[in-house]
């Protein structure tokens, strides 16, 4: 069984359960009328992106809970996965066959969505629709969710048990989501990381702390979008994208490239890591 066969088959099994297009159908659905809402507000279709984003941010996440929890783990709580690696393939293959799949279905969801809002933009927004803005938008958004993939599919490799999958992802999602974009009503990311510094003795700056800030896939996600809005930050029709995407910083983490450079690493990292600890693991 190559990586191909792997990948093959985890998609099939997948789309006959049908994740795949509940995955896509919810993704669409709720973009398209955040899409369809934002009509009535605003004349530039582009300008739905910028609340659409924010959706990506906080919940798409989710939406891809009930297709990665399971990708290994549930393998593993079967006992399908010794037929699978009896077969002649690796455990690298296994893995990577597995993520690729499910990354497939969400990037396929991704641009079925923005298309989507793409259609809506030219039927509904009085504006000439800027095509390169969703163009970018959707090769932005999907390195996002290839990044929060690769962490949840890594922590489905190192679970044996589906519950402890489930928890693990949606634990994932609360902190480098919510509690690194500072929502969270009870603890923010700032007081956690002021309080390691008084106790370390170490005097934090606001440049540090940005560094941290801007550390996670999802705020990396978010800052990185700025090309997405390159040119139409006017403060007086576009005040809160402007207060968000207007940056005078010359630090690395207010470059675009940089933040993708996160999301890539916390996706190559979380594979890799799994896969080290999954390569020696007892999964009789």
């Amino acid at each position: 069984m190559s990586f191909t066969t792997v990948l093959r088959d985890d998609f099939k099994n997948t789309r006959r359960s049908h994740v795949v297009l509940g995955v896509i159908a919810a993704l669409t659905g709720f973009v398209s009328l955040i899409t369809y809402s934002d009509a009535e507000f605003h004349a530039d279709a582009f300008r739905a992106l910028f609340d659409v984003a924010f959706f990506f941010f906080l919940v798409f996440p989710l939406i891809l809970v009930p297709l990665t929890y399971l990708a290994v783990a549930g393998d593993r709580e079967r006992g399908s996965i010794k037929h699978a690696l009896g077969l002649p393939n690796t455990r690298a293959e296994y893995v990577l066959g597995k993520y690729a799949s499910r990354t497939a279905v969400a990037i396929a969801a991704v641009f079925v969505s923005v298309l989507a809002a793409f259609l809506i933009g030219i039927g509904m927004y009085e504006t000439t629709i800027a095509v390169e803005r969703f163009v970018v938008f959707a090769a932005i958004s999907s390195l996002f969710v290839a990044s929060m993939t690769a962490i949840f599919v890594a922590i489905s490799t190192l679970a044996s048990k589906r519950s402890r999958a489930m928890f693990g992802v949606i634990g994932a999602f609360f902190l480098l989501g919510p509690f690194w974009f500072g929502i969270l009503p009870v603890v923010s990311l700032q007081s956690v990381v002021t309080n390691i510094a008084d106790f370390l003795g170490l005097e934090l700056s606001q440049t540090t702390f940005n560094y941290v800030r801007f550390g996670s896939p999802a705020t990396a996600y978010l800052a990185g979008l700025q090309p997405v809005f390159d040119g139409a930050l006017d403060p007086e029709q576009y005040p809160r994208l402007t207060e968000t995407y207007r940056s005078t910083s010359d630090e690395l983490y207010a470059e675009a490239w940089y933040n993708y450079a996160i999301m890539t690493a916390w996706g190559a990292l979380a594979l890799g890591a799994s896969y080290v600890r999954f390569r020696v693991a007892e999964l009789g």
